[in-house]
C-alpha cells in the first residue's frame, strides 16, 4: 500500500500584520514629506507673488510720477512748475485749465487695517500713495508704500525714490517680521523748468 504523506506547503499567501504596519508607516512618512514639500512650495510661490506685486507697484508709481514731472510747467509762464513739501509733490501743467494741479501724497492706513497686519515691525508705517488731479476726488494709486522721497539736485532735476513692501509676511524671510520691501529711484529731468 501506498503511504499517504502530508505535503506541507511553505508558500504563504497574504501578508502578516507586521508587514502591513510597516508598509502603512512608510506610506505615511512619504505622504507627510510630500505634503510638507507642497505646502513649502505654495508658501514660496505666494511670497514671490507678493514681492512681484510690490515691485510692480513701485515701478508703476515711479513711472507715473516721472511722466507728470517731465511735463511740469508745460504752457505755464507765471506759476512754478512744481512744489515739493516733504513727501507731497504738486505738479502744475496747462492741459484742460490755465493751471492744472496734479498732487501726489501719502495717506496712512486706518487703525482697522493696521490691526489686520498684526506682525508689522515696530515703528514701520505703511501708506497709500494718492493721486489727485485738480478738484477731482483723490484716487488710490498704490498701497503698501513705505515712503516717497523727492531730492532736488537742481531746479530742473529731481531724484524720485519710491519704496513699497509686500502686503503679507514671508515666513522664510527673517528680517522685519517677514515683510520684504522694494525700492526704486530715478532721476527726472523737468523739460519746462
Amino acid at each position: 500500500m501506498k503511504r499517504f504523506t502530508k505535503k506541507i506547503f511553505r508558500c504563504q499567501r497574504g501578508v502578516t500584520v507586521l508587514e502591513l504596519l510597516i508598509a502603512t508607516l512608510i506610506t505615511g512618512v512619504m505622504t507627510t514629506a510630500a505634503f510638507q514639500f507642497l505646502v513649502s512650495m505654495q508658501n514660496q510661490s505666494e511670497a514671490q507673488q507678493y514681492l512681484s506685486e510690490a515691485q510692480l507697484l513701485c515701478r508703476n508709481s515711479l513711472m507715473d510720477i516721472k511722466k507728470n514731472l517731465r511735463m511740469a510747467g508745460y504752457k505755464i509762464t507765471d506759476h512754478p512748475a512744481y512744489e515739493v513739501k516733504g513727501d507731497t509733490l504738486a505738479v502744475y501743467v496747462s492741459q484742460s485749465q490755465p493751471v492744472d494741479t496734479i498732487l501726489y501724497y501719502l495717506q496712512e492706513f486706518n487703525d482697522g487695517e493696521y490691526a489686520a497686519m498684526a506682525d508689522l515691525p515696530e515703528g514701520r508705517q505703511v501708506y497709500r500713495l494718492m493721486k489727485q488731479t485738480n478738484s477731482d476726488p483723490p484716487d488710490e494709486f498704490a498701497d503698501y508704500v513705505l515712503n516717497v522721497q523727492y531730492d532736488l539736485t537742481d531746479p530742473s532735476n529731481i531724484i524720485v525714490r519710491v519704496t513699497t513692501q509686500t502686503p503679507r509676511p514671508d515666513e522664510d524671510y527673517p528680517s522685519f517680521n517677514g515683510y520684504r520691501s522694494y525700492s526704486l529711484s530715478e532721476r527726472v529731468k523737468i523739460r519746462n523748468a
